[in-house]
């Protein structure tokens, strides 16, 4: 551990809340306290009783005491705090003090007995433990509970570090135990042998997959038919050795083919059967993914080859039709003069050309409306090559409405893709979606092209929704292994979320229902006083506010320039450092290993401007002077993770929100969502997609939730297509800071049903910007009739049997997000997908439908909702922009083609930046308290519209060197440019 968490360890209390808690007297302590015979006495025998309880420990002489304990205990003793100076003035007093309390109470100290049985006790427990932090915490729980009274943190930590090297070795020998001869063999042969001359076969199984194609894929299970090869899975490993064998797997990952090579025989093959533990569910994942994106990339060609179909026909129509009629023209006084027919009709165009003209006629004159489905038929070959193999290489489960699906799976392994092989004659038909009947049922025949292309799509559609699972994927399992996972999570989570009270169906549907009449019979009965133009056509719209007017002298922007005019020239890496001395953020980045912090902050933070600023670890090690493109690379290997990274951020969340500065900005308790596309470019073009919106390159986005006070809380990266109300809640239920957040707020991208009902359930506002009421509908439980004028903005009536038959179901859901113990986007995906016979997914949209009624009746009678909304949103808009400047090496594209390097880069951004702000909130207090501006009038409003994104007067390009401590004042600062009068 740091010093710093060795101190904190067994601190005194010092909070209201834990000294009531903990140094609160009952009637016998109080007699036994009154028995000393002068004040200090028996303020000492109160603080030595006191201290034994809690932390435990044998209160030190010379300790400085909180006040806020003494006051307490001097209070309840009824004794003055001022005779503290004469406390101990003779040391035999406390010693037999000391005494008095052990016998009374039943005090030990550590002795050699309970020393070797909790030693005993810590063997059992640091199996299934990986935090050594969390190992520690539960021996000084349990000593206090036997009251054992703690000699000391050295003395624990390295009790505490005996038992978890002890089950390292435990788990180590009895995995190694369990691996036979052959086993062995593979194992080894993954460090061994070469996929080519310069590739271990254990380096081409980590390598991310390429770019999408039939090709990718079937690279993707020959990787998984290697892992496989080595029969790993035979190994048992027994449950409580799990966390500790995922522990293994995060080391394995970063080890080299020849680092492992190094280690002992039992440690190197535990840690490899660790490692392809977790490498054939990333595989699993990888393939199911690329599967679901061929799928994903056949509909859109087809939905092209439609549209270029279309738009030919319409433009080159006339031309056509007209060629066609001379042709039939030609025909016939080529008939009846008997003349050459094939003479005639070529002198009009080629033969190839009235070929073509008779092909796309046929096409553009198929009965009923233009069908994407029609033109998938080109695509078939890639599934004809890989499907059957894909299908084949995995174990599906699924619900019972999927067997017709999983029987008609099981006749595709059996054909793989093979046309010699015939449809069986009892071919299923059951797991066919009406829009693909007319194409697989043809004249009373089986379309075999149509069938095979409806059941893999058929099986994209049931993996995304969770109707159909792979129990060794980590992402595609089941939802119920989702909500339960086997390995349960071992650290502490404080959940700052409200606590509500659990209704019933019943309570909850009688309340809401009265709320929602009233709040539509509101609306309905106010429109005839508001304006016509906001009810017209049977669509509702909210009045426009006022244009903003752009003033020569406003005082925010003229405030703005005076503070950032004030702040002097600084370097990102004296910025860097500087909050690193504040909020200790880079002891959170534990080496994966040992949990220790990075032995070489300024290398650590090199790699870490190096991975924000997109500039890379070559060229920062080129320019820093400060390590090796070596030594970089350890610090990103080694240290850089995503729990890391979260812990990280979590300190620098809560240090921006403690900064005074900062309580102008926000209320602290609001925070907003919203996506950034960049640009993929080099190698990591492969790993992106093509967004129209963006245009024709392609892109990743990273979406990224900050407060109302501007601190980052969370980011991910996401595919440029994807949808972002799935990731909706990802950064209020998944940050580690201490700030409770209670609304969130996105833009049109975020919003749906189910985030509109999950975000109820658990407590807090969803208030997201609808930028058309028009497009939007209203919900009730009482026929639409009822609400007048509003009846044709109304969609179909809510079900509350639906709700009630299935609110039992949606509570584990709910806990289990409430719990961290899945993420809400995960389930969102699958709730998402689920077809319209999913009643659970259609309860919570029920539910939803609710909530966004009540919210859009809100949106559009309250202008200062709207307005507060906007103005959060563009807090956001506005911290996108300071992340565009610091990202801008390599024209600000991306080139790292893995989904986890993204991932490091993302989150080395997101931390840099929370960095900038918390040195420009507290550099803009220095000027606003040097400037003399606080509390002047007109000022105060102006405060609030200040922002802590500048970035004019920090550095951030290419001078990565740290300055002299010398030339910083004792709080880390520069002088302020401030013309002294």
């Amino acid at each position: 551990m740091t010093e710093k968490q060795r101190a904190a360890l067994l601190a005194l209390p010092d909070t209201e809340e834990a000294v009531v808690r903990y140094h609160s007297f009952d009637e016998n302590d109080l007699a036994a306290i009154a028995e000393a015979r002068t004040p200090e006495t028996r303020l000492g025998y109160a603080l030595q009783l006191g201290c034994l309880r809690f932390p435990g420990r044998h209160l030190q002489k010379g300790e400085l005491l909180p006040a806020i304990m003494l006051d307490h205990i001097a209070e309840q003793i009824g004794v003055d705090v001022d005779v503290i100076a004469q406390f101990a003035r003779r040391m035999q007093t406390r010693y037999e003090q000391l005494a008095a309390i052990k016998r009374r109470y039943g005090f030990h100290d550590l002795t050699h007995p309970r020393r070797a049985e909790l030693a005993k006790w810590l063997a059992i427990e640091a199996l299934g433990l990986t935090d050594g932090k969390v190992l520690i915490e539960r021996l000084i729980t349990r000593m206090r509970e036997q009251r054992i009274i703690i000699p000391g943190v050295s003395v624990i930590e390295r009790m505490a570090g005996e038992a978890m090297h002890a089950a390292d070795a435990c788990v180590t020998s009895d995995v190694h135990a369990l691996i036979d001869d052959e086993q062995r063999s593979a194992l080894e042969a993954l460090l061994i042998e070469k996929t080519h001359a310069q590739q271990s076969r254990l380096s081409w199984l980590r390598e991310p997959a390429s770019r999408v194609g039939g090709r990718s894929l079937l690279e993707i299970l020959d990787r998984i038919d290697l892992v496989r090869s080595t029969k790993y899975a035979e190994v048992t490993v027994p449950d409580e050795y799990l966390p500790r064998l995922a522990l293994m797997a995060r080391e394995g990952a970063r080890h080299t083919a020849q680092a492992l090579q190094q280690m002992g025989p039992a440690r190197r093959l535990t840690t490899l059967v660790a490692t392809l533990r977790e490498l054939e569910a990333t595989l699993s994942d990888a393939a199911i993914s690329m599967f679901s994106a061929l799928v994903g990339r056949a509909n859109l060609n087809a939905r092209k080859r439609l549209e270029e179909t279309i738009a030919v026909a319409d433009e080159q129509g006339r031309a056509r039709l007209t060629r066609i009629a001379a042709v039939l023209e030609a025909l016939a006084k080529a008939a009846r003069s008997g003349s050459d027919i094939a003479v005639a009709v070529t002198a009009i165009a080629e033969l190839d050309i009235i070929e073509a003209d008779a092909a796309l006629i046929r096409r553009t004159i198929k009965p009923g409306r233009p069908d994407v489905l029609g033109e998938l038929v080109s695509e078939y070959r890639v599934f004809k090559q890989v499907g059957g193999r894909f299908l084949a290489s995995f174990a599906f489960e699924g619900r019972t409405a999927t067997a017709p699906l999983r029987t008609a799976m099981g006749v595709l392994i059996q054909l793989a893709g093979d046309w010699r092989k015939a449809l069986p004659a009892d071919i299923p038909l059951g797991h066919i979606d009406l829009r693909w009947h007319r194409h697989v049922v043809s004249g009373g025949k089986i379309d075999r092209t149509f069938w095979e292309l409806a059941t893999y799509f058929g099986v994209s559609a049931a993996l995304t929704s969770g109707d159909l699972w792979v129990p060794t994927s980590r992402i595609h399992r089941s939802l119920e292994d989702l909500l339960t996972p086997r390995i349960p999570a071992t650290a502490n989570v404080t959940v700052l979320l409200p606590k509500l009270p659990r209704l019933s169906a019943d309570e909850w549907l009688s309340q809401k229902a009265a709320q929602l009449d009233a709040a539509l019979l509101e609306t309905a009965n106010g429109l005839s006083g508001k304006e016509q133009l906001l009810f017209t056509g049977d669509k509702l719209r909210f009045p426009k506010g006022p244009k903003a007017e752009e003033l020569e002298n406003d005082p925010a922007k003229l405030l703005a320039s005076r503070t950032y005019g004030a702040l002097p020239t600084i370097r990102i890496t004296d910025v860097l450092s500087q909050v690193a001395r504040w909020t200790g953020f880079v002891d959170h980045f534990g080496h994966v290993s040992s949990g220790l912090p990075p032995s070489d902050e300024r290398a650590f933070l090199a790699a870490l401007i190096a991975e924000a600023t997109n500039l890379g670890l070559t060229r920062m090690a080129d320019i820093c002077g400060v390590a090796s493109r070596r030594a970089l690379l350890r610090m990103q290997t080694w240290h850089m993770r995503e729990d890391t990274f979260r812990a990280a951020l979590g300190s620098l969340t809560d240090a921006i929100h403690a900064e005074p500065m900062a309580k102008w900005f926000g209320e602290g308790w609001r925070a907003s969502a919203d996506g950034q596309h960049f640009y993929l470019g080099g190698p990591g073009e492969g790993g992106g997609t093509v967004n129209a919106h963006y245009g024709r390159d392609p892109i990743v986005k990273i979406y990224t939730t900050i407060t109302d006070r501007y601190a980052p809380l969370h980011q991910t990266v996401i595919a440029g297509t994807a949808g972002e109300a799935i990731h909706a809640l990802d950064g209020i239920l998944g940050h580690e800071s201490g700030v409770a957040i209670s609304s969130l707020h996105t833009d049109g991208g975020g919003v749906s049903d189910i985030v509109f009902s999950v975000m109820h359930l658990l407590g807090l506002n969803f208030e997201p910007r609808i930028p058309r009421l028009s497009d939007r509908r209203l919900y009730a439980f009482e026929p639409k009739a009822r609400y007048g004028r509003l009846a044709p903005l109304f969609g179909y009536r809510l079900d509350a049997n639906l709700i009630r038959a299935h609110w039992d179901d949606i509570n584990p859901l709910i806990d289990a997000m409430r719990n961290k113990v899945v993420t809400p986007s995960l389930i969102f995906k699958k709730l998402s997908a689920f077809r319209q016979q999913n009643s659970l997914a259609a309860a919570l949209r029920e539910i939803g439908r609710v909530e966004r009624t009540l919210f859009t009746l809100r949106w559009f009678e309250d202008p200062a909702l709207r307005k507060q909304v906007t103005a959060e949103l563009n807090k956001g808009e506005a911290r996108n922009t300071l992340a565009r400047a610091v990202a801008f090496h390599r024209l600000g594209r991306f080139r790292d083609r893995g989904h986890e390097n993204q991932q490091t880069r993302a989150a080395a951004l997101n931390l840099v930046t929370a960095a900038i702000i918390l040195f420009n909130c507290r550099s803009l207090d220095r000027a606003v308290s040097a400037l003399n501006i606080r509390g002047a009038g007109s000022n105060d409003e102006a405060l609030g519209q200040l922002s802590p994104l500048g970035w004019d007067h920090i550095n951030l390009t290419g001078d990565y060197v740290w300055s002299d401590p010398a030339e910083f004042d004792a709080d880390g600062f520069l002088p302020l440019k401030i013309r002294q009068r």
